[in-house]
């Protein structure tokens, strides 16, 4: 794995060196952009609207924009010393991992033992599991400091998770329609409940979570490359019957998972009947 920062875990007296490795990867396909007339790349430049000539890297600063064309202007070093310690993962503080609203989550990381810190690694690690807790930290990353969270996976690692900041969460009150006071009709709630516990499964089907617009995609690029003709294939259009009554549809479903042969049976009428 590609170490994307490195540095040490420190709390009271104690130090660990660690590295932080991304854990989590894109599969979306890219595609680039290209011109239609002739299929050429497409390159983004710095441009300058004032000196209308292009710039490198070397001739771009930052500034806060105040008001129309004015700009505070800061130097990199000014923007260096905002932030604390890059090479520390300060922790604030240990809790519990049922107070963590996932609210707050941002990215995941993996977080690894330098090679001669292995014990004090596993030490720390293993004293997380045990005591039931998480540790509230922060980290500096790429002149950015950010909140995170460290937890104890499976007893062997620790996972690192950025977390936003309260004022970077919105206020719940901005979703536009949410009902004051719902009345509940406890008939619906009663097959509402039903309906959850047929769903609910104690482990995760990792079949279920595949990414279907990939795999369409996958199967469309290795058409092009084998010559083949692409055959636009029409997705099933979306049925017409609108069930209003909220328990006919509560009921339609959980009569559809007790019996998976009725929902058999009514693809293969669709299908006999296209």
């Amino acid at each position: 794995m590609h170490t994307i920062w490195k540095g040490v875990i420190g709390f009271g007296l104690v130090h660990i060196p660690v590295k932080l490795y991304a854990a989590t990867e894109e599969k979306e396909i890219s595609l680039q952009l290209l011109h239609k007339g002739c299929h050429g790349t497409i390159k983004t430049q710095r441009y300058c609207s004032s000196c209308e000539k292009k710039l490198s890297s070397e001739d771009v600063i930052k500034g806060y924009k105040l008001d129309n064309n004015q700009f505070l202007i800061f130097e990199k070093e000014e923007l260096e010393q905002l932030h604390d310690d890059s090479k520390k993962i300060n922790i604030i503080q240990f809790i519990k991992e049922a107070s963590v609203d996932l609210m707050f989550s941002q990215k995941v990381y993996y977080l690894g033992p330098e090679a001669n810190y292995t014990d004090a690694y596993s030490l720390f690690t293993k004293a997380l599991e045990v005591t039931k807790r998480v540790a509230v930290a922060k980290i500096t990353i790429r002149s950015s400091t950010k909140l995170c969270i460290l937890k104890p996976m499976n007893g062997s690692f620790i996972q690192l998770s950025t977390m936003y900041y309260p004022n970077e969460i919105r206020p719940s009150e901005r979703i536009p329609n949410l009902p004051s006071e719902a009345q509940i009709d406890s008939d619906q709630l009663q097959l509402a409940q039903q309906l959850i516990k047929n769903l609910s499964s104690s482990k995760t089907v990792e079949s279920h979570f595949t990414n279907v617009g990939q795999v369409r995609m996958q199967s469309l690029i290795q058409s092009k490359i084998s010559g083949q003709e692409v055959i636009q294939i029409d997705s099933e259009k979306n049925e017409s019957h609108h069930i209003i009554d909220l328990m006919e549809a509560l009921q339609t479903s959980i009569n559809l998972l007790s019996n998976p042969s009725t929902k058999k049976n009514k693809q293969k009428k669709k299908e006999s009947a296209s």
